[in-house]
């Protein structure tokens, strides 16, 4: 038996109706719901159909236009073939003609020859290929009070020309102006470490972009990409609960608290500056009967690994995994050897002895300092704090090396 199947929907058990297609699927679907009859939007349509509904909205012309329309064709037709170098218009394939008779959007002309009718209509062609404009350098005070200087490059491409013409007044003015104030309100939302991360500024870019689009899609005007640009840093951001402690601080409450706990404060900086004139008056050469030694040169020993050790252990612990992780290229330049190249960044990864090219980060120290951060005697946040070790590029890649460090120390 056969329930709620239609009457001839299917010649036998055998036949298929196509995807999706509630007509034909043998059986009686739900009433479908939710479109507007002569609407292209249902409740689920989330994208917009560039350059298509203004041309469905537009209202043939009223009698008393069209008989204007028809005494101005006739004029034309009089004046022939002077006219036609006003009546002709030649729209190359990158353009499109929009035509406002009688202040009324037609229907875009192009590419190629478009006619047009010199006494009432007026004409506006629009390029249709990707275009770009930069954002200018801006300097923005971001969330943890740095102080950063960046721009953008927006590139741009018009789906719409009736509306990129008859839904603003001057479109480059006004998509110049959007951009320029939406990453100024977008930047000022991040902190230092994220706009500085190229992986988290690819990021903000698509979602600027994205925010961007739905702003000037209103108008005809599709964003296709952004590409922000290198970022200055003119002033760096504070540490948040520094600034927390000092507004507390600053508080009612923090001068009670500090009332109570203030003197047992100030009894333990007296005890440590008493330490520290002791320390002082120390002699600096002991002449007791043992071995004389400087305390005022610390001991330092020749390091115990080998530089070609060193790249051995280097090599058995980079991987493609690693390579996908880290990404980056490393220059380290020691006074006392040979500098040393970590390729994090190209096929599988390798260290050799020499130079790279264009390394993302350079160290620069003297070979024991490193060898001792190898081997975890010494925290690399140390050694740059006490200017040991000299770091160019982004401290955030350079941080990154910690992960091959900690695979060499099983090595070592």
């Amino acid at each position: 038996m056969e329930y709620g199947m239609p009457e001839g929907s299917y010649d036998s058990v055998f036949t298929y109706a196509p995807y999706n297609d509630l007509d034909k699927m043998g059986y009686m679907g739900p009433k479908r719901q939710g479109m507007v009859l002569g609407s292209k939007y249902g409740n689920f349509t989330y994208t917009r159909d560039y350059g298509q509904d203004m041309e469905e909205n537009i209202k043939p012309l009223s009698a008393v236009e069209l008989l204007i329309y028809g005494l101005s064709m006739l004029f034309v037709v009089m004046t022939m073939p002077l006219s036609l170098l006003f009546a002709l218009k030649f729209i190359s394939t990158s353009e499109k003609l929009v035509v406002l008779r009688l202040g009324r959007a037609q229907k875009t002309r192009g590419p190629g020859i478009a006619l047009v009718v010199p006494c009432i209509d007026t004409t506006h062609k629009v390029t249709t290929s990707i275009t770009a404009f930069n954002v200018p350098p801006l300097q923005v005070i971001t969330i943890d009070r740095g102080l950063v200087e960046l721009g953008a490059t927006v590139f741009l491409k018009i789906r719409d020309p009736i509306a990129a013409v008859c839904g603003v007044q001057d479109r480059n003015a006004s998509v110049r102006t959007l951009a320029n104030t939406m990453l100024y309100r977008y930047i000022s939302k991040k902190r230092i470490c994220d706009v500085t991360n190229s992986q988290d500024r690819r990021i903000m870019a698509a979602n600027f972009k994205d925010e961007l689009g739905a702003f000037t899609c209103q108008f005809g005007v599709e964003i296709t990409d952004v590409e922000m640009s290198d970022v200055k840093i003119v002033k760096e951001g504070e540490n948040m609960g520094m600034s927390a402690l000092s507004s507390v601080a600053k508080s009612d409450a923090g001068q009670q608290l500090w009332q109570v706990i203030g003197p047992a404060f100030e009894d333990f900086a007296k005890e440590c500056a008493a330490e520290n004139r002791e320390k002082e008056a120390a002699p600096l050469v002991d002449l007791s009967d043992g071995p004389s030694t400087s305390s005022s040169q610390p001991s330092t020993s020749t390091p115990s690994i080998d530089i070609d050790h060193l790249i051995t252990v280097a090599n058995m612990a980079i991987d493609e995994h690693l390579v996908r992780l880290i990404g980056r290229v490393f220059q380290i330049d020691c006074a006392d050897v040979e500098p040393i190249c970590i390729d994090l960044k190209h096929g599988a990864g390798s260290a050799f002895k020499g130079t790279s090219p264009n390394p993302d980060v350079t160290f620069e120290s003297r070979y024991d300092i490193f060898a001792r951060i190898i081997t975890k005697d010494l925290s690399p946040v140390t050694a740059y704090m006490n200017g040991s070790l000299k770091v160019r590029g982004s401290i955030q890649d350079a941080m990154q090396l910690k992960y091959l460090v900690e695979r060499m120390a099983d090595w070592i």
